[in-house]
């Protein structure tokens, strides 16, 4: 686990001089409840999958505001996480603090620290009037799941005490799985796939595109500006555009070499002949934990006949790891385990899109993708078997 503020993390001490170094952006913000001392951190994530890029921790100077310059070369996303220094942490159901900025962009924050990851947004692209109605829907709903998560939360920790409420814990599980706004997505797939000329569409659109088809997020694209698709963004859109083709079913997808956990060398090419699942999973993923044992028995079924799994992972393992533990099984299954973070095998997260958890991935014995999903796969896969493998 990361430390919080990693010692080598350059400290910077919020203040409301003016930004010195271009280009870059200005955010300044009111929030009610910030304390002097009170520590907020700045994480610039990656897209489409989020994976945290570099990070600044500040030190909050004034009571109820905060102001930064942060020097950035393109639209990037940032995450800002809130750590008090008098109090114990607030629970947020989010990351933190979403938002997109641009070289340039001056963005202006208000709200409070109980809802901190809702903060409303002005200035930049946030400023684009056929915005605003997705921005108030998103501030409210966020409200909504973090009211019911600290309920959650609340009942949750007093289990095993006299106080214990197994109702509650089950009544605010499913409303918070609940919490969720028809409107608000109903709102955001429209911008996203008609505002032409908006990068936050595009943006949108980018980390949404894993829902479609390889044709539709093609066509999509077509209708985008040439200012859009010349940004940075969608130079990325255009790149996950080639990598979609190759992992559409119906498509033959490229060939790979990769090593093993036993230091083995296998390739795609390996398993012509018989019906391949690429398997990406991830240890705690409530969708892995679900379709793992039924991976199990339909390898156990299906193996000798011309079945195989090849999985994939990011996770190391846990220290202590017993035998015979649902763990277990998922760091020593019967098939082949990939690595992704050793050097010679990082390569197959984007040339794959491996993207979330888990990613299930048929290939048939003559090399085409077949079937590609999440664990809802499982099912179409196992009538694929039962029908193709006597």
């Amino acid at each position: 686990m990361k430390p919080l503020i990693p010692l080598a993390i350059f400290i910077f001490i919020l203040t409301v001089s003016s930004c010195t170094t271009a280009p870059n952006f200005r955010i300044d913000a009111t929030t009610q409840g910030i304390q002097i001392g009170d520590t907020l951190i700045l994480t610039h994530h990656l897209l489409p999958d989020w994976k945290e890029g570099d990070r600044d921790t500040f030190i909050a100077t004034k009571e109820g505001k905060f102001s930064f310059c942060k020097q950035t070369d393109e639209t990037k996303l940032y995450i800002i996480t809130y750590h008090p220094s008098q109090t114990e942490p607030l629970r947020y159901c989010n990351r933190g603090f979403v938002f997109y900025a641009r070289p340039g962009d001056h963005l202006k924050v208000k709200g409070n620290v109980e809802f901190f990851p809702a903060m409303h947004k002005e200035g930049g692209m946030y400023d684009d009037p056929r915005l605003q109605r997705i921005l108030t829907l998103k501030d409210s709903i966020t409200v909504e799941q973090n009211k019911i998560y600290r309920k959650l939360y609340y009942f949750a920790n007093l289990r095993g005490t006299p106080q214990a409420n197994p109702d509650s814990v089950i009544y605010y599980s499913k409303t918070y799985n609940q919490c969720r706004s028809s409107e608000l997505s109903e709102a955001l797939k429209e911008f996203r796939n008609t505002a032409d000329d908006s990068e936050y569409a595009a943006l949108e659109y980018l980390q949404a595109v894993n829902k479609v088809s390889y044709s539709e997020a093609a066509e999509r694209f077509t209708h985008f500006t040439p200012e859009i698709k010349s940004s940075a963004i969608g130079r990325k859109l255009e790149q996950l555009l080639q990598v979609m083709k190759n992992i559409e079913p119906g498509n033959i997808p490229s060939e790979f070499s990769v090593i093993t956990s036993d230091s083995t060398r296998v390739s795609l090419s390996d398993y012509r002949g018989k019906y391949l699942l690429i398997y990406h999973w991830g240890y705690g993923c409530p969708g892995t934990t679900w379709v793992h044992p039924r991976l199990l028995k339909l390898y156990e079924e299906y193996h000798d006949k011309g079945f195989e799994i090849l999985g994939f992972t990011g996770d190391k393992q846990p220290e202590n790891l017993s035998q015979g533990s649902e763990a277990a099984s998922l760091f020593y299954p019967p098939w082949p385990t990939v690595y992704t973070t050793q050097k010679e095998n990082n390569f197959i997260v984007n040339d794959y899109y491996f993207i979330g958890f888990p990613i299930l991935m048929v290939i048939s014995p003559e090399g085409k993708t077949l079937l590609r999903g999440y664990s809802d796969i499982y099912q179409p896969l196992r009538e694929l078997l039962e029908k193709e493998i006597r």
